[in-house]
This record gives C-alpha cells, sequence and structure tokens, in this order.
C-alpha cells in the first residue's frame, strides 16, 4: 500500500544520505585506503537501488539488512580513524531506533 512505498522511500532516502556522509568522512584518507573508503561508502545506496528495484517481496526486511550494513561500515570507518569520536555512539543509537521501527512495520 501507499504505507508500505513511503516507509522504502524514506529507508531509501536515509542510506543515500549516510552514503553521502560516509564519502565526507572518506576524503579524510589517502592513496588506497581513500579508494577502497570511497568503494564503501556508496554501498549502501547500492543496495538500496538493488532492493527496490528487484522483484522482491519483503523489500523491508532486506532494507534493515542494508542498515546493519552501513552501521558496520560505520564501525569501520571509526576504526580507520575517519570520524569524530562520538559518531559511532550516535550511529548506535540510530540505527536501534531505525531497526526498531521498521520491525514493528
Amino acid at each position: 500500500g501507499v504505507g508500505t512505498g513511503v516507509r522504502t522511500s524514506c529507508v531509501v532516502v536515509m542510506l543515500g544520505v549516510m552514503c553521502g556522509v560516509l564519502w565526507g568522512f572518506a576524503t579524510k584518507a589517502r592513496g588506497l585506503k581513500a579508494a577502497a573508503c570511497y568503494a564503501m561508502s556508496v554501498l549502501p545506496a547500492l543496495w538500496a537501488f538493488f532492493v527496490v528495484f528487484s522483484g522482491l517481496d519483503s523489500k523491508t526486511s532486506y532494507l534493515m539488512i542494508g542498515f546493519v550494513g552501513l552501521l558496520i561500515l560505520d564501525v569501520v570507518f571509526y576504526r580507520l580513524g575517519l570520524t569524530p569520536r562520538w559518531w559511532l555512539r550516535l550511529r548506535l543509537l540510530l540505527s536501534v531506533i531505525v531497526l526498531g521501527c521498521l520491525s514493528l512495520s
């Protein structure tokens, strides 16, 4: 229905925006590390694109997997020293909220 479409659109937008944030963090890296970070930063948007345009029935569960993958990338960028010190705490909180809301739908 309409609610499902709106929810899917919001999740896709959130994943895309977070890719932009990761891209910004990637600008702090150099050399091969930078190339790897730029490549990793676009993965959530690609995931969202392929989920939305797939023939999958349950897009929500696959988009939830995308959010878990995004959190893993946040941990990687944090451990590489590319994020502010407070970043991971914020991302953990937001991920719990988003995944909780998606699990209720």
